[in-house]
């Protein structure tokens, strides 16, 4: 189904204020911005977000998202939202101009008020805060509220810093930044059990290939499974020890022995213990994964 259609198809009757974006990662900036879709009187809220980046679609580059769409979606409903229009940045979209695009949110939508950042632009003549967007939105019976998304230090929080964080492992920097600690999830499946021959059984993760991926090392984590959390160490990598190539996510469920193949599983990242490191024998890895345990056992316990 083409985007607009799919606009379309969510028509409504009642005045509404609406916000537009990638929305990628759903961090503390976002939060703001569904803050303010909430907290007005008389209007529903409604988030229209785009499955990948505008810019991956224009530039024609493949860019990896922080999450799926879905589970983007399930955080942004988290935060209060329970309107969420989720489209493709397809020929039917990047071909309005911004006018034509407003023309639509307001036959469909009932556009009220529209909430964007200070430098985000629609249509693709790139009507914007800057260049005219209020005075459009006029033209519809609607007004544009821009917000400038800072941390309290002012320093401006963006997808592609958190990303970048991310892939460097500072999940305390990360963590900041999100609404929610940053989490991986997916089936466990059935491995090689390496870890399980050497005392220290592991769950792996079947994880998408189309997300951010944090450099390979050795993590502190929170596993969930259901509605119960449980401290773990996870690997990322491809186990150099053994000549492995293919790489995997890991997770050790720290006093925990049951079967969970099958099951889903969230491992939330709360800090880098260290990096990979290829052992000349099984027992010096074991050594390594006793001090690893250790470290983690000593730290105090992380909240959820």
């Amino acid at each position: 189904m083409k985007s607009i259609d799919v606009i379309k198809k969510h028509s409504q009757s009642t005045d509404s204020i609406i916000s537009i974006g990638t929305f990628d990662g759903v961090h503390k900036g976002h939060e703001i911005v569904f803050n303010q879709l909430k907290n007005s009187l008389n209007l529903i809220p409604v988030v229209i977000t785009f499955n990948k980046s505008p810019k991956e679609i224009i530039n024609n580059d493949p860019i990896r998202s922080i999450y799926e769409t879905e589970t983007k979606k399930k955080l942004i409903e988290n935060l209060g939202v329970k309107e969420i229009i989720s489209i493709d940045f397809d020929d039917s979209i990047k071909s309005l101009k911004a006018n034509e695009f407003v023309s639509l949110l307001k036959k469909y939508l009932k556009l009220k008020v529209l909430v964007m950042g200070e430098d985000t632009t629609i249509g693709k003549d790139k009507i914007g805060k800057k260049n005219g967007l209020s005075d459009l939105l006029l033209k519809f019976d609607a007004n544009l509220k821009s917000i400038e998304i800072k941390e309290s230090n002012k320093k401006k929080i963006s997808s592609s810093e958190i990303k970048k964080q991310i892939f460097n492992g500072n999940f305390k920097e990360v963590n900041e930044n999100l609404p929610n600690k940053y989490f991986m999830e997916g089936n466990i499946v059935e491995g090689k059990k390496l870890g399980r021959k050497l005392g220290y059984p592991t769950a792996n993760l079947n994880f998408s290939k189309e997300i951010v991926m944090p450099k390979d090392g050795i993590y502190k984590t929170i596993s969930v499974l259901g509605n119960k959390s449980y401290n773990s160490i996870t690997s990322i990598g491809n186990n150099p020890t053994f000549n492995e190539e293919l790489k995997t996510v890991e997770t050790y469920i720290i006093d925990f022995n049951k079967n969970i193949y099958n099951q889903k599983l969230k491992i939330v990242f709360i800090d880098f213990i260290r990096e990979q490191i290829k052992f000349d024998n099984e027992e010096d890895l074991v050594i390594q994964m006793n001090k690893d345990l250790k470290t983690m056992k000593d730290d105090s316990n992380e909240d959820y």
